[in-house]
């Protein structure tokens, strides 16, 4: 087909781009900056995913591009899975086509609901819910992953996280939901109440990294009590030139849509922010939190 033909195509079939139709790069050519152990655990994250749009197939294929290098075993969804309609038709054009090479390796998605998502998404069995608006996961023994509904942050779920975390053996206790906590968007920007809920929880019982959506950009906040906290809102949508410069960020990106790579070594978790394109945005280490019980023991 040529470039003409194909661009009509697009523009009759919407959740068709172009992109797909071009020829993957060789794995040379994408750069990760990663440690790529084949011991440790790895897993993606993206948010504000389903448009349907050629933005979130470019940034699917960018995707499934990267795990050819580096084999992800989940992927946390952070919310706004499915804008507008949400029939059968729409759960197809805006999650399963986009991700069908991921799903047919076995990654498994795991999500959370966000403010344009309708609970019953929590029934779609490729999304992981498993019924419930809420809900942990261990995929490896040393880590837990704490799914919230950001959207009803009410008694019995606060409950239940706080017994969740109690109960916890695993070493990394990892967060992810849709409203930030921290943010320097201009649309939206902090969540104050539901940091005021969340983040005691947090610090009492070792929760080291956390992860949210609805900012449709990047951001990397300051450690806050030894937290680390990102946005990572861009996977179909951008809204540039909505983050602020303020004292929260360490590193921030607006200019276009992303998703994240991270992976998790001992005591270390790795992460590197991707951008639409393939150009790493930011990259690091976050250091494992210890809980308070778990730093007397070591003292003793």
């Amino acid at each position: 087909m040529n470039r003409l033909f194909l661009s009509l195509f697009c523009l009759l079939f919407p959740s068709f781009s172009i992109a797909q139709t071009t020829a993957a790069k060789p794995a040379e050519s994408i750069q990760l900056a990663l440690p790529n152990q084949a011991d440790s655990f790895r897993f993606a994250v993206l948010g504000d995913t389903g448009t349907g749009g050629s933005r979130q197939y470019q940034v699917a294929r960018k995707l499934t591009e990267f795990r050819g290098i580096f084999p992800f075993e989940i992927a946390l969804m952070l919310g706004d899975n499915l804008y507008g309609g949400e029939t059968a038709r729409d759960l197809v054009n805006k999650f399963s086509r986009p991700y069908e090479q991921l799903l047919r390796a076995g990654v498994k998605f795991h999500a959370v609901l966000g403010n344009h998502d309708e609970p019953a998404q929590r029934l779609f069995k490729d999304f992981n819910m498993n019924g419930q608006r809420y809900y942990s996961f261990r995929p490896k023994a040393d880590v837990r992953f704490f799914a919230l509904d950001s959207n009803y942050m009410d008694k019995p779920q606060l409950e239940w996280l706080e017994n969740e975390l109690r109960n916890s053996t695993s070493e990394w206790k990892i967060a992810f939901f849709h409203h930030p906590v921290y943010s320097s968007g201009k649309t939206h920007g902090s969540d104050v109440a539901l940091r005021g809920i969340l983040t005691p929880l947090f610090a009492k019982y070792g929760v080291s990294v956390v992860f949210a959506g609805h900012e449709h950009f990047y951001e990397r906040i300051k450690p806050q009590g030894g937290i680390a906290y990102f946005t990572s809102g861009g996977g179909a949508k951008v809204r540039r030139g909505d983050l602020r410069k303020t004292d929260l960020t360490v590193k921030g990106y607006d200019l276009d849509n992303h998703f994240m790579l991270c992976e998790i070594v001992g005591d270390k978790l790795y992460f590197q922010a991707i951008s639409r394109t393939g150009e790493t945005i930011d990259s690091g280490v976050v250091e494992r939190r210890k809980a308070p019980a778990e730093k007397a023991a070591s003292a003793q």
